[in-house]
């Protein structure tokens, strides 16, 4: 698939403005909607930092873009049919890195990459890989009435110490969408939320957003709040073609909350929210200037509460 960084269009996310996270159900699917210029989304490569007595954890993150047609051979088909559908040319790519190594417990290596679509921010595809004492990978392809997920895993002790495409154990589940789910007529993953931390600033909504995300197994609904400025020391290379540049200085950041409710279905327990490895709630500090995402912060399971730093940045260059 070729990629290309040129983001010459404009990314139309349906944002679902409630009036208050309680008050949700009653505002059913209306919705205002949001068009975010995707020329602000600047960058194309994110590297992260942190690190505590508890562990260390790293975390990059690679955002390009690809013809539709070229996606689509990335795009694993559903029994029966019924996949969310490009709508547009291009499409999204986001990959996610992250390596977390607790100083009690295995360390931890997970990949992400996810297809999303260009308009909307309607999730079409995620896959998560890990490696270390447990292998596999779970390929999820959204459809409008739930997810399909593939699930591959290597069958024995010597398959374990082959590539991916020799494991030969393998399980389809199909996760479907409550109906009665509010305001969910489009559905995000993880990874779209770094899209909406980037271009928060061009909205700061006074009241709280609404978003559906499908997370692992559960429809999750995510109350988005922001707030600020928060004063932040930060210092990250910045990089724009051959140049480097070094910024360590203090901010006045933009605070952007994000609270997961699963919705859950039948008695069913409820699955806790994860976000780069974090759990439950977490915060993304954004540079009110640039739009950098600067800091993630949570509560990693096996680390605690920690802040993820931004310590590199390559910036896309015909957005520049």
């Amino acid at each position: 698939m070729k990629l290309f960084f040129r983001l010459p269009f404009m990314l139309g996310l349906l944002i679902f403005y409630a009036f208050g996270w309680h008050s949700i159900a009653s505002v059913g699917k209306t919705a205002f909607a949001f068009e975010i210029d995707a020329d602000k989304v600047l960058w194309n490569h994110l590297s992260y930092r942190a690190k505590s007595i508890f562990g260390k954890v790293t975390t990059d993150i690679y955002l390009s873009a690809s013809q539709a047609e070229a996606a689509a051979d990335f795009l694993i088909p559903v029994p029966g049919g019924g996949a969310v559908p490009t709508s547009r040319a291009t499409v999204f790519s986001i990959k996610i890195n992250s390596n977390i190594k607790p100083l009690l417990g295995y360390k931890e290596f997970l990949t992400t990459q996810s297809w999303i679509d260009s308009n909307g921010a309607a999730a079409l595809q995620r896959i998560r890989q890990r490696l270390g004492k447990e292998k596999w990978q779970k390929s999820y392809r959204y459809t409008d009435t739930g997810v399909f997920r593939l699930k591959k895993m290597p069958k024995d002790s010597r398959e374990a110490n082959l590539p991916l495409e020799n494991w030969t154990k393998a399980r389809e589940s199909f996760y479907p969408y409550d109906p009665a789910s509010p305001g969910c007529s489009t559905v995000l993953e993880p990874s779209g939320l770094f899209l909406v931390a980037s271009v928060i600033k061009q909205w700061k909504p006074d009241t709280p957003l609404n978003l559906c995300v499908f997370n692992k197994k559960q429809l999750h609904q995510v109350k988005v709040s922001v707030d600020g400025p928060r004063r932040l020391k930060v210092k990250y290379i910045e990089k724009s073609g051959t140049n480097q540049t070094r910024r360590d200085t203090v901010i006045d950041a933009i605070q952007v909350s994000f609270e997961p409710r699963c919705l859950a279905q039948n008695n069913e327990e409820p699955e806790e929210f994860s976000f780069l490895g974090l759990k439950g709630d977490f915060d993304i500090y954004v540079d009110p200037d640039s739009g950098l995402p600067v800091q993630v912060s949570g509560r990693i399971a096996t680390i605690g509460k920690i802040d993820i730093r931004l310590q590199k940045v390559a910036f896309a260059q015909d957005l520049r």
